[in-house]
């Protein structure tokens, strides 16, 4: 049955789920979540940079200045809004308000406080602002809605037309243009983990402490009983950690082959050594009862796998645990972690008032017999004590010891706190009153209050880690949030995932010790990302230090490196070596502000360049950041121009790489101060480019009207244009470049950077991007939206041959044939978590699909969708900011927009270059800016 008890969250499942930008490079892209009704799920691709109120099903056949997706038409649809990013705030002129309308763009009109408007037009604009609700789900953007107040000033319209009839669909009857593949999807029953009862009478042997997993014989749920850190206990500082080398084996480590290991052989062969064939669990998890709460502990506890893990004990408090006891742990644990007091108003009579069991106070007894909570509240540190009372309760305990109390009129509580902490310090005693006598004395204020007991939920996130590391890749604070929520979503069929074979193995942690190392890896992380979000930088470097030795440890010991090169690069990333790696280079800016170790930086940079193989995707990045450390930091610049040469001389560097490479290496042979010796600036320049490509650009002018403020950095700037009836238009640099190319005759367009070809291809493939392919390890939860070598060489490599062939197939079919084979698979998979961005790619957007698909031609738009299969983690960002096409003419260009000071970055140089060899037509439209205030 559904839980009458709301998630402590009041985000929607859109902000739970996490950002592209967070989202570690050793791990597929994510999405969003979003979701309008009950029915109505979409998932935003990688490359979607679109806001998260957006509509989930847009027609895209509208005028819309959008910063999300802009599309331009002779007819356009006046409720459809879009939201856009950031914007510099306008100023509206007061001439312009009393002699014209003034025209404003969705961006102004859905939130028009993002702009700094005089306080003389300020009640111009009534925003109808977008009401988050406290569930799950978000909500599209309301109409904005705008009225006229000050006299004489005209009404502000909206920049749409009417719309048009809408074209007529495509026919239902779609044949099947597509030959069987070798390799069919299993359909497999998503819900099939919530059916049938636990059967735990079965026994087991307990494995030992270092027994392969994958070997091991699986017959009932037994485990052994361990702890672990985990991010969600105390917190300790920094300064007292201790690293722990639990690898004292010191022996050289082995060198993997790295061309091996980058790219699979075309034989199907991954590596030359022979990959581990993991042991599959076969024993299924049967849960049933109880609420969501209940049955997402037990999916995530009483699973085969966790016995080896050492789990025993808690394996045992839950399997005995009746399903109103997991009612209530349910929502504790996915509290923050601390007391909860009885009486407080998040407190425990919330629970108590649900009425979710008939004897609420039996309950927790039940829990604190089981030791799944504590309610001895003595047990803890006395400044823990005293922060769990009010501010008002400390001072009236200052009263009664007679602590004096501060002159200041609003006493800070760490301060109060720390007066009783002091005095506790220097003396035994006083009042009459020892340190216990204390603590009994605020027991008897705070009343009945309790905590989950540290090692218990230690435990259960563990096993949460454990059953989520396939899919999740936001921070570890929000886990349990959102795979609850994801689980939730699944239960009450409001979330679909695609189907496909999903193998319950454990190839990534061969024993329990390589477990315990990943989860102590992905607890210092989240240590550092807490650091650095408080400007803790100096403690976050040591927590970095730590991660560095324990790197370092890793990498020596001959198991481990073993163990590693037995499976392909892309399951490497769930391992501790590739967090560590992650982490020490996303934050190798911070390394570099460390006054206690000067070379810290250095050492660290040169450590990763040598075993590069667990940061692939960073290779030239490596180079080009050690030897901006060598030039900047020792003004070495031989040193420092013979890294780049080795970089530009390693054969598995990639394409963008090598590109990012030349360009430094140029800049170094050029320089005029500090030369280069010949021998070295000719080598160099040997490896640049003979003939650098410029794709074609054009240059509109603009008038910004941005106030230029303190707090407007990084924003949107805002340009004005005038009309031919005098109308002024605000819109962003993407908006105006969309007008300047419907005045050309382009009067189809779309702001979207390739979402919708991308997913118009993507979608041709569906079957094959969800295909299995024995012996390939690429389903282990039924929760993924995407196999795990998506976005990695490895992904191409393992379905060459199918690739191939439907490729083939799609290049006999003609536009028709190709639209209805969308047509089709829109039916069957729309809305389903995937690699699809089903906001643009739908049913309703067929008719745009097929006339953007006439003017780009088949054999572009086959080409781009193999390149990006090809390399998804360079190729599935980057693209043109615009397409826009002429349906008369059969003429389309790929725009990218450049406002002013804005430059071509390395991914989008490649991508017009790629698409300028594929025959496509491009063009880089720099917008050159004129006016701006400053607002001294």
């Amino acid at each position: 049955m559904d839980s009458p008890f709301k998630t402590p969250s009041k985000r929607s499942m859109s902000q739970m789920l996490p950002s592209s930008g967070s989202s570690s490079p050793f791990t597929p892209k994510r999405s969003k979540i979003k979701k309008i009704s009950s029915d109505s799920v979409s998932r935003i691709l990688a490359f979607d940079e679109s806001n998260s109120r957006s509509p989930t099903r847009r027609k895209l056949d509208f005028l819309s200045f959008s910063q999300n997706s802009l599309l331009f038409n002779e007819n356009a649809n006046e409720n459809e809004l879009t939201p856009c990013e950031q914007t510099t705030p306008v100023k509206i002129e007061q001439s312009n308000c009393e002699k014209n309308k003034i025209l404003l763009s969705p961006s102004i009109k859905v939130n028009p406080k993002r702009f700094n408007i005089p306080e003389q037009d300020k009640n111009i604009i009534k925003s109808s602002s977008n009401k988050r609700s406290g569930s799950i789900n978000s909500t599209p953007s309301k109409k904005s809605k705008l009225s006229s107040i000050i006299a004489g000033c005209k009404k502000i319209t909206s920049y749409f037309k009417p719309i048009q009839e809408k074209q007529n669909s495509l026919i239902n009857v779609v044949g099947n243009h597509f030959l069987p593949t070798k390799h069919k999807i299993k359909e497999e029953n998503v819900n099939s983990i919530t059916e049938n009862c636990i059967k735990t009478e079965k026994q087991v042997t307990t494995p030992d402490k270092n027994y392969n997993i994958n070997k091991i014989q699986v017959r009932s749920p037994k485990i052994i009983s361990v702890s672990s850190n985990h991010p969600f206990e105390q917190k300790t500082s920094p300064r007292k950690k201790v690293v722990e080398n639990s690898h004292s084996n010191k022996t050289k480590p082995k060198e993997l082959n790295m061309a091996e290991q980058v790219t699979p052989r075309k034989n199907g062969s991954i590596n030359n050594s022979s990959m581990t064939s993991p042991r599959i669990l076969e024993n299924k998890v049967d849960i049933s009862g109880g609420d969501t709460y209940s049955r997402f502990i037990k999916s995530i506890v009483l699973r085969p796998e966790i016995l080896c893990f050492g789990k025993e004990d808690l394996m045992k408090k839950i399997e005995s645990a009746t399903n109103d006891e997991l009612k209530i742990y349910g929502r504790l644990i996915a509290r923050k972690h601390g007391w909860i007091r009885s009486n407080a108003p998040d407190g425990l009579q919330k629970y108590k008032e649900l009425n979710l069991c008939d004897n609420f106070d039996s309950v927790l007894e039940s829990l604190a017999t089981k030791q799944l909570i504590n309610t001895d509240v003595t047990s803890c540190e006395l400044d823990t004590l005293l922060n769990i009372l009010k501010t008002q309760e400390l001072k009236e305990l200052q009263k009664t010891f007679n602590i004096k109390l501060s002159f200041s009129k609003s006493q800070t509580k760490p301060a109060m706190i720390k007066s009783f902490v002091n005095l506790v310090k220097n003396q035994r005693t006083f009042c009459g009153n020892s340190t216990s006598n204390l603590k009994e004395r605020i027991k008897n204020i705070i009343g009945y209050c309790l905590k989950l007991s540290d090692t218990s939920r230690n435990d259960i996130m563990s096993c949460l880690i454990y059953e989520s590391y396939p899919y999740f890749s936001g921070e570890e604070k929000d886990r349990f949030r959102e795979c609850f929520t994801k689980f939730n979503l699944v239960e009450k069929n409001l979330l679909k995932f695609p189907k496909f074979e999903a193998k319950r193995v454990s190839i990534n942690f061969s024993s329990k010790e390589h477990f315990e190392m990943y989860i102590t890896a992905l607890n210092l992380r989240h240590e550092v990302q807490l650091l650095l979000e408080q400007k803790e930088h100096e403690n976050a470097i040591l927590v970095l230090c730590i991660m560095f030795e324990n790197f370092k440890s890793a990498i020596r010991n001959k198991s481990i490196v073993e163990s590693l090169s037995k499976i392909p690069t892309y399951l490497r990333k769930y391992t501790a070596i590739s967090v560590y790696a992650h982490t020490l280079f996303k934050n190798i800016t911070i390394l570099k502000k460390c006054t206690s170790n000067i070379n810290l930086a250095k050492e660290v940079l040169e450590f990763l360049l040598k075993y590069k193989e667990f940061s692939i995707s960073k290779q030239a990045d490596l180079h080009i950041e050690l030897a901006k450390v060598y030039e900047t930091q020792y003004k070495q610049l031989d040193r420092a121009a013979n890294i780049i040469l080795n970089g530009l001389k390693d054969d598995n560097m990639t394409e963008l790489g090598r590109q990012m490479l030349s360009k430094r290496a140029v800049m170094y042979a050029n320089r005029k101060v500090r030369k280069l010796d010949n021998e070295l600036k000719n080598e160099l320049l040997s490896f640049a480019p003979k003939t650098e490509k410029e794709p074609p650009s054009t240059t509109i002018n603009g008038k910004i009207i941005s106030v230029k403020e303190k707090g407007s950095s990084g924003r949107k700037q805002v340009y004005s244009k005038i009309t031919d009836n005098g109308d002024c238009h605000y819109m962003s640099v993407e908006e105006l470049a969309v007008s300047h190319y419907k005045s050309q005759g382009f009067l189809n367009g779309l702001h979207d950077e390739g979402q919708l070809i991308k997913s118009m291809f993507l979608l041709c493939f569906w079957d094959i991007i969800y295909g299995n392919y024995p012996p390939y390890v690429l389903f282990i939860s039924q929760y993924q939206d995407c196999p795990l070598d998506w976005r990695t060489r490895h992904f191409y490599k393992i379905r060459e041959q199918q690739i191939k062939d439907r490729i083939a197939e799609l290049k006999k079919m003609n536009v028709d044939q190709i639209c209805d084979i969308l047509k089709k698979f829109c039916d069957e998979y729309f809305e389903t978590q995937s690699v699809i961005n089903w906001k643009y790619m739908n049913v309703d957007n067929l008719p745009l699909c097929r006339t953007l698909l006439e003017c780009v031609g088949i054999k572009v738009f086959l080409a781009i969708g193999d390149q990006i299969l090809k390399d998804g983690r360079i190729y599935l960002h980057g693209m043109p900011d615009l397409v826009v096409w002429d349906v008369n003419n059969h003429k389309c260009i790929f725009v990218e927009v450049k406002g002013p000071n804005d430059k071509l970055s390395e991914r989008q140089y490649s991508w017009l270059l790629k698409l300028m060899e594929f025959g496509a037509n491009v063009e880089v439209c720099h917008v050159v800016g004129t006016g701006g205030k400053n607002n001294n």
